[in-house]
Order: structure tokens, then C-alpha cells, then sequence
């Protein structure tokens, strides 16, 4: 089969490799579609360590061989697949929460061979927790390796109760502020913001005709004076900070309104990720902070429910779509933000 392999950092050659057989317990998918996204930039750049020479973690796929002892999967179904895969033993995993495993999550793509290959293996670890996730005949590849990265915002949304409705602002214009501001819309939100720093990227929103009620350039407004005109002094309902960018957080609590919500979705740089905030704002306006980190399979299925019932159309965000033999051009393309991508997706 063909893979893009990693070879060094920098270095990803498209080179045929042996076509894995499926050990009992595992299934053999053939992959569909896989998309890039901001992490396997960095893991491909050498930036950030994974244990695999052949990435990738958003992945629509097909079972074309099962090992011993699988039951309930059969050859030609259709899966996106689950990254995520815990100990199953700890007290969290238990509950099916293993993206907060106790002993530390391992990952389809990070410590398994993952999606931009023609084939990959479902391990059997995964398998038996439940990390395929059936997808419809009518739904298309590229969409379904949109419901990994929508799966996570499903996550960083769970705890703010859209269905009031009320004002939501999203820092980051980027695939992820957008899945993010698509959930906040799709659970009821009445009006959501977007706000970045690249008119680039907010122009493209409008060019994909994305259903957002504002879109803010913070180079050129100050946020804090928009959100103070726009709702009257109140603030807004919630904020998400989709954007690695450390100081927007203490400027979200600023433009909170009372019980207001909070979601960092963002990771922060490592080297250096504190930031001064005024506590006094959470303790006196009862403001609630949540943190969002990857997800599991209940949000897997929400997603999935979100692109199947239309609610969220993931379609129209793939900007771009690409050859395995082309997958250096396609990791260019979605790393150059003059590019006008949302969504690069490797087809196969």
C-alpha cells in the first residue's frame, strides 16, 4: 500500500509499505478520506513527538478484513474513527471518559499508525472500546473526517447551555473557532461572534457563506469596547478561546456578562502557559471557566448526529482536496494562511 511516511523531521515521503494484516480483535480499515489539521503540522514539522512514522487522526474508512474474535463489524461498513483510546481500567474510563485517563490517553495516529495510508489497523483496544464509529452510506468521506475535530468542540461545548440562547463570542477563525461557533449555532445560541485577527480568514467566512452574526477584526477594533456598544454593558453569555493566544483569556472574562461561561478549548504554549487573571471577576459575577480536552465516544455520535441531520453542514468547509501523491502539497496549502483553506482533505 502507499503511506506518507515520515522520514525525518520536514521529511514525509509517499512510498509504498506492506499492507497490514489485522491480529484477533483488530479490524483492517481501508481509509476513505483523512484530513490534515493544525497538530499533524506540528508533528510533522518535528515539533511535537509522536511514536508512529504515519499520522493522521481525522479518518473516514472502510472495514475490508477483521480479525479473529471481532464481532458485530463486517466487511463494507462504513466508520469515522475514534482517536482517543484509554487504560479501561482507571476510574474514568470506567465512565467512558478517556480523554481524562488517569494513566494518560494513547491516540490512533500518535502511538498507531493513523489515516494518510491506504489502509490502517483499528487495535484491538480500540476496537473493544467502541473507537469505530458507524457513519451512513449518504454521508461523504470528507465530511465524515470532520466529526473528529467536531467531536472536541461537542466536548469544550458540553457544560454552557446554549439552548437558553444568548450571545456567544468565539476567539479564533480558524477550522476550530469555526466548529466551535457551528455547535454554539446548532444548540441554539441566538447570535455568535467571531473574532480574529486575520481579515484574510474572516473574509473567507463570508465567502463560504458561514452562518455567523458578526465577524470582528481585533487588529482594528478593540473587543472589549465592541462587546460593551454591541450589548449594551451586560457582555455576552459565553466565550471561547479557539486561538493558542494566552492573554485572550483574561480579556474573555472581561467581556462576560454575569454567570457567564468560559471555555478554553485551546491549548497553551508549554514553555510558557500562565497568565495573570482577576479572580475577583469569577468570584463577584459567578462566572463559570470550562476546559475541553480531545473527546469520546458520546461526542463522536453527536457529531456525527450534527452533520447527518444538516444541522451542521461539514461539506461546505473542505476547501481542499488532495491525492495521497500530493500530500506534501496539501500539508503546504493548509499551513499558508493566504491560501483560502479551511478544511485540506487527503482523498484516497
Amino acid at each position: 500500500m502507499k503511506a506518507a511516511v515520515i522520514k525525518k523531521p520536514g521529511v514525509i515521503v509517499v512510498e509504498d509499505v506492506a499492507t497490514p494484516k489485522p491480529a484477533d480483535g483488530e479490524v483492517l480499515l481501508k481509509v476513505e478520506a483523512c484530513a490534515l489539521c493544525g497538530t499533524d503540522q506540528r508533528v510533522l514539522k518535528g515539533e511535537k513527538h509522536v511514536d508512529v512514522p504515519i499520522v493522521g487522526h481525522e479518518i473516514t474508512g472502510t472495514v475490508f478484513e477483521t480479525g479473529k474474535g471481532v464481532k458485530g463489524i463486517k466487511k463494507g461498513e462504513r466508520y469515522a474513527v475514534q482517536t482517543v483510546i484509554g487504560c479501561g481500567g482507571c476510574p474514568l474510563c470506567k465512565v467512558h471518559q478517556e480523554n481524562l485517563c488517569e494513566k494518560g490517553f494513547k491516540a490512533i495516529g500518535y502511538q498507531w499508525n493513523g489515516g494518510f495510508a491506504e489502509y490502517m489497523i483499528m487495535p484491538k483496544v480500540g476496537v473493544d472500546q467502541g473507537c469505530l464509529v458507524p457513519i451512513s452510506k449518504k454521508m461523504s468521506a470528507e465530511a465524515g473526517t470532520l466529526i473528529e475535530p467536531l467531536s472536541c468542540c461537542v466536548n469544550g461545548m458540553r457544560h454552557i447551555p446554549f439552548e437558553k440562547g444568548g450571545h456567544v463570542v468565539v476567539f479564533g477563525g480558524g477550522i476550530i473557532g469555526v466548529l466551535n461557533a457551528l455547535v454554539a449555532k446548532a444548540r441554539g445560541a441566538k447570535e455568535v461572534t467571531i473574532m480574529d485577527v486575520s481579515q484574510e480568514r474572516l473574509d473567507l467566512h463570508r465567502k463560504l457563506k458561514l452562518p455567523f452574526d458578526n465577524l470582528v477584526n481585533t487588529m482594528k477594533v478593540n473587543p472589549v469596547e465592541w462587546v460593551k456598544e454591541k450589548t449594551k454593558g451586560r457582555g455576552v453569555d459565553a466565550v471561547v478561546v479557539a486561538a493558542s493566544v494566552k492573554s485572550i483569556v483574561p480579556l474573555g472574562f472581561k467581556i462576560l456578562a454575569r454567570s457567564g461561561h468560559l471555555s478554553i478549548f485551546a491549548g497553551m504554549p508549554k514553555s510558557d502557559p500562565v497568565e495573570q487573571i482577576d479572580l475577583n471577576l469569577i468570584h463577584y459575577l459567578e462566572l463559570h471557566v470550562h476546559g475541553a480536552n480531545s473527546s469520546v465516544q458520546r461526542d463522536y455520535l453527536e457529531a456525527r448526529d450534527l452533520i447527518e441531520s444538516g444541522k451542521i453542514n461539514a461539506d461546505s468547509l473542505v476547501t481542499h482536496k488532495f491525492g495521497l501523491d500530493d500530500f506534501n502539497k496539501a500539508v503546504e496549502v493548509q499551513g499558508n494562511p493566504s491560501s483560502g483553506a479551511m478544511k485540506v482533505v487527503i482523498n484516497f
